[in-house]
């Protein structure tokens, strides 16, 4: 019987257990009112109680309470507060309603703002929160990206008040978007900065290859502790910088409790009046365990032309030890592209979604498993895309989904997609591709001021031909100096990864008289250095040809090795003079062979991989560009002997609150006599009012002086738009101050020229104001230069130089 009772009893307590363990859910998903949009950590309290959860980034929730759900309370900074009763629906959709929210204007707390201590305790934290401060990890990741049309104006109007061309409009952007993409890719991180990412899979609306895409996925930073956070091609100061508290207002909007009975407080944040600095806006939520953040809204406190982004994140506590992103969005607006109903145009959208999984910390990860590639695509079949895909998509396809990928694909087949993205490719390296040859821009049309206006043609072999070599030829001429100019190459590519290429050109053209040049510069139309080329007044034509082999070695090095044999004429009546045998000869005509041994050295520069095709993303270190030249006497056709040591050095730094340095070092050194066409110029780009050439000196006439040593620095620092901003007139902001010194050894040897070297020091600084006038693919400025110190003119108005600037937006 005692038995008996004791089950009994083991039953009731277990039954007891059960009835109180009886789990009641609640999922949905909340959405703003009018646009429909998914809202994102919205908070969520159940009933009358202090716990709940807040919404994930595509505004979905779920909510598991031992107690039935009567009600749940939803606030969201920037909308109206909501309850909403529970009944019996299977799929929950809550609307919020916006209201007319702005944080406060006055900033005075009796005593300390309590939002201070909380973000004081997330910077004390941050090295320890930050994902990327711990040793490794890896982790995969499925990213979305589509893109549409902004048309949330239109939703609001009703039917009857449309016209056919927004009926039309609106009917296409509910069933469709223009664009839709997804990647999967396994990324592996070792502390402090070794990364490589893998992409495993793709999937492209409308084309097949998908490397230009990464210029999307590097929108947005994966991690929030920076000091400085990067958007695009812009640095913010970090709301959870060290001294944010003193640039950014900061206000306790709400505090909710997680199911591990943590506190989360929700504090919504912009810069302080009176302020101006690139600050962000927005909300986070921070987390007691380990004071962390969990979610966090943020976007450019000022608007910004071209492109517009908002950024959300939300992290998860992994394993119990180290909170990492798990979703991060990405909405863009891209101010300049525009879809037009003929009354009212319509910007371009895009939403990014990322969705990181199978995530692992510490794993064993080593150096050599890493190099300069950090991000690989590998080609995969349709057939094994599409299965991965599936994989690890966080939700099937939608139908709006399917039809964009059928319609858009169907356009792609039918307009040659594919071609049109690799025309584009091509036109940026400069060149125009037609069938099976590419037509060289730069050989179309040019002006400076030796030439005048210079028509002509260039063609090269296309990669239908051939993928591992090319064969061009150009003939143009100039009309001011009444010349013919021509010459063809052959390019070939041993070895693709390595960039290891051969080539042989031969050429009759001219050449800047003392003029510089590295042989990986490539000139571009698009390149702002490449503006001092339309005011180039002294050349000589040079007849001859060069072989040459470059490719990469020891990781971050690029290596040129190249053998020239030429004949240049002077410029005019200009004549050099040396002794050969006791006697004194003079020269208009100058032989020149020459072995070159050069490198670039560029530290951590990374790299973007798809089979054998490799495109730099650039570095943030120092590049470091170092040539030296031998000229041969009786080899070849050589009349000159001498070394020629030249090296450039270039680096930009963003500092916060003051902007962004950049600067470039040059140096060169001849140690033989040669005429005035191999030595140095001196760089100027004077005109009294004229285009702003970047590292040149702008008060310094052409050819004004001549050196066979030299040393020269261009700095200028980008305020932006922190020492002015206006609502209608916001230019950026820039100083430069150039200096150079020299010497000419020679000086007696060069006869009807004007020769004038740099021994005291030259010296000139300027002021210049971009972006006055927004043209959409470039913006308008102007500036002004001042020449001081030993070289400069008894007159003030001769040492002034007036410009104007172009900032390409591409």
């Amino acid at each position: 019987m005692k038995i008996l009772q004791k089950i009994l009893l083991l039953f009731f307590l277990f039954a007891n257990t059960l009835l109180q363990a009886q789990n009641y859910s609640v999922s949905g998903k909340v959405i703003d009112s009018e646009t429909k949009e998914a809202l994102a950590f919205v908070n969520i309290i159940l009933n009358d109680s202090d716990y709940g959860t807040c919404t994930d980034i595509d505004g979905k929730f779920k909510i598991n309470s031992s107690v039935p759900i009567d009600y749940i309370q939803l606030t969201y900074v920037g909308y109206e507060r909501k309850i909403f009763n529970i009944e019996n629906q299977e799929k929950i959709i809550i609307p919020l309603k916006r209201t007319e929210y702005q944080l406060p204007l006055f900033e005075v707390f009796p005593g300390e703002n309590p939002a201070h201590r909380i973000i004081n305790n997330v910077i004390k934290n941050r090295d320890i929160n930050n994902p990327e401060m711990i040793k490794s990890f890896s982790y995969t990741s499925y990213d979305k990206m589509i893109f549409t049309a902004n048309i949330d104006s239109l939703r609001k109007l009703k039917a009857s008040e449309l016209d056919s061309n927004e009926l039309n409009i609106m009917s296409f952007f509910d069933s469709k978007d223009i664009f839709i993409m997804e990647t999967v890719s396994e990324r592996k991180f070792l502390f402090p900065d070794k990364n490589h990412e893998k992409v495993i899979a793709s999937r492209i609306s409308g084309f097949k290859d998908p490397i230009f895409l990464f210029l999307i996925s590097q929108i947005q930073s994966s991690s929030f502790y920076e000091e400085m956070i990067h958007i695009a091609d812009k640095y913010y100061i970090n709301p959870i910088s060290k001294g944010s508290t003193k640039k950014y207002f900061f206000l306790l909007e709400d505090t909710t409790y997680t199911a591990n009975n943590d506190t989360v407080f929700i504090i919504s944040y912009r810069p302080k009046k009176k302020t101006n600095f690139d600050g962000m806006k927005g909300v986070l939520s921070i987390n007691t365990n380990k004071w962390a953040i969990q979610n966090v809204i943020a976007e450019p406190s000022k608007s910004e032309k071209g492109l517009s982004v908002k950024i959300q994140q939300m992290y998860d506590l992994i394993d119990g030890e180290q909170w990492f992103p798990v979703q991060l969005n990405t909405d863009l607006i891209l101010n300049q592209v525009q879809i037009s109903t003929g009354k009212k145009s319509y910007e371009m959208a895009g939403i990014g979604k990322s969705y990181l999984k199978d995530i692992v910390l510490n794993p064993d990860i080593v150096k050599k498993e890493f190099n300069n590639v950090e991000i690989e695509i590998e080609q995969k079949t349709k057939l094994l895309n599409e299965k991965l895909l599936e994989k690890y998509r966080n939700d099937s396809l939608s139908q709006k989904d399917k039809n964009t990928y059928q319609f858009i694909d169907s356009l792609g087949d039918e307009h040659k997609f594919d071609r049109v993205a690799k025309t584009f490719e091509v036109l940026f390296s400069g060149q125009i591709p037609f069938g099976f040859v590419n037509f060289d821009i730069d050989k179309f049309i040019k002006y400076n001021s030796y030439e005048g206006l210079y028509l002509g043609l260039g063609l090269r072999t296309s990669n239908k031909i051939s993928d591992r070599f090319s064969v061009g030829g150009y003939w143009g001429y100039g009309f001011k100096d009444k010349t013919a100019k021509y010459g063809g190459d052959f390019d070939f590519t041993i070895d693709p990864i390595s960039e290891l290429k051969l080539n042989f050109s031969a050429f009759y053209d001219l050449t800047e008289s003392g003029g510089i040049s590295f042989p990986d510069e490539k000139k571009s139309f698009l390149n702002n250095d490449s503006f001092r080329e339309l005011l180039i007044e002294r050349m000589n034509i040079t007849q001859g040809w060069s072989s040459s082999i470059s490719f990469r070695a020891l990781q971050y090095f690029k290596f040129n090795v190249s053998l020239t044999d030429e004949l240049k004429l002077a410029y005019k009546d200009y004549l050099f003079v040396r002794n050969i045998a006791n006697a004194k000869i003079q020269q208009n005509e100058f032989n020149f062979t020459e072995l070159s041994v050069g490198f670039k050295y560029a530290y951590k520069e990374k790299f973007i991989k798809k089979e054998n095709i490799k495109v730099s993303l650039g570095t943030d270190y120092p590049v470091f560009r170092f040539q030296y030249t031998k000229g041969f006497n009786d080899f070849l056709n050589g009349d000159f002997s001498y070394n020629r040591f030249d090296l450039k050095l270039n680096k930009s730094v963003y500092f916060k609150y003051i902007g962004k340095s950049t600067i470039q070092f040059q140096a060169g050194y001849i140690d033989g006599n040669i005429p005035y066409c191999n030595l140095y110029n001196g760089q100027g780009s004077y005109r009294s009012f004229t285009i702003y050439a970047p590292n040149s000196f702008a008060t310094m006439r052409m050819n004004e002086f001549l050196s066979n040593k030299y040393l020269s620095v261009f700095y200028t620092h980008n305020f932006g738009k922190l020492l002015f901003r206006t609502k209608f007139f916001q230019p950026d902001i820039v100083l430069a101050t150039n200096f150079a010194i020299g010497s000419l050894n020679n000086k007696t040897n060069h006869y009807n020229t004007e020769i004038n070297s740099l021994e005291k020091g030259y010296y000139e600084s300027g002021i210049l104001l971009n972006d006055i006038l927004n043209m959409k693919l470039y913006y308008i400025g102007a500036g002004v230069f001042c020449r001081y110190g030993p070289y400069s003119f008894e007159s003030t108005a001769k040492n002034f130089a007036y410009k104007f600037t172009i900032i390409f937006a591409i």
